[in-house]
């Protein structure tokens, strides 16, 4: 038995997962592959109807990954755990990730509401950072950048710098090298530009306990703001050298101030994780540029 299936044994004997019959894993499965070959193919139809325990078992394959993920522990970037642990560690998640991102992708959204569908979004972007599902995100993305990221004329503050968080992380954790990433730049330099002036008129006119929570909302967004560009400036870089630090403290602190709200909390989660692989993958370029330039 190699690696792989201990790490989907693993996987399918966690107790969110294993309520599912492994006959009904499988055809669930199955019917994911043939989505997302589909989806690579340009040949799959956006809310088109899926099995009814589609979501259900994607959330369930990324809660059983999620909790491997043990950022206070061995997936800090401080960490003391042998390369044998971190190896193991990211079988798991790497096949976690494949899973749930690959039974999530082909999930209907118009049913959800707008932050439901950004937080569903860059959730799937962390994801497919992990599983190395980057080409099937994009053809997900292609199918939905209308709705996700175009302004509507109702849209409150909130929801605009959402989305424009949502779409500036799919931007950074597109790819490993530091072309491609003027629309990063561009949306860095606009939420820059109009977020003093709309967060300040948005908490004007807001009541006493809906001022509060916007602030911690905002709090949150302007770190996940921050980790974003640490990311981006890396990518472009190469640094700064403590850019995983940099963004477990941004990513920590967001968490913090949306405790009370679950839909965030395993974006934010899996954002770290992806933004740690971005790093990695961006690295040995580095290495590569520095020996050139002794060479030479």
């Amino acid at each position: 038995m190699g690696p792989m299936d201990d790490a989907g044994e693993s996987l399918d004997a966690h107790w969110a997962v294993a309520v599912f019959e492994p006959a009904d894993r499988r055809e669930l499965l199955t019917f994911a592959e043939d989505v997302r070959r589909r989806i690579l193919s340009g040949s799959w139809v956006a809310d088109s109807p899926v099995p009814d325990q589609l979501l259900p078992m994607s959330g369930a394959y990324e809660l059983a990954a999620r909790e491997r993920l043990d950022l206070f522990g061995i997936g800090h970037p401080n960490t003391s755990a042998s390369a044998e642990q971190r190896a193991e560690r990211a079988r798991v998640l790497e096949l976690g990730a494949r899973r749930a991102f690959d039974l999530a992708v082909a999930i209907p959204l118009d049913d959800t509401d707008a932050h439901g569908i950004l937080y569903h979004t860059v959730l799937l972007g962390a994801l497919a950072t992990v599983a190395g599902r980057d080409t099937e995100f994009r053809g997900w993305l292609s199918l939905h950048r209308e709705r996700l990221f175009t302004p509507a004329y109702a849209d409150d503050w909130a929801t605009t710098y959402l989305r424009g968080i949502v779409e500036l992380w799919t931007e950074v954790l597109d790819g490993s090298g530091p072309s491609g990433l003027d629309r990063a730049m561009e949306i860095v330099a606009t939420i820059r530009e109009t977020r003093p002036d709309r967060e300040r008129e948005t908490l004007e006119s807001a009541g006493e306990s809906e001022e509060m929570s916007l602030r911690f909302f905002f709090f949150a967004l302007h770190h996940l703001t921050d980790s974003a560009t640490e990311l981006l400036l890396f990518r472009l870089h190469g640094e700064p050298s403590d850019v995983r630090q940099r963004i477990f403290v941004s990513v920590s602190l967001a968490g913090e101030a949306t405790a009370g709200d679950a839909r965030i909390h395993a974006a934010l989660d899996w954002i770290y994780e992806a933004a740690v692989r971005i790093v990695t993958r961006r690295t040995p370029q580095l290495d590569l540029l520095a020996q050139s330039s002794r060479a030479h």
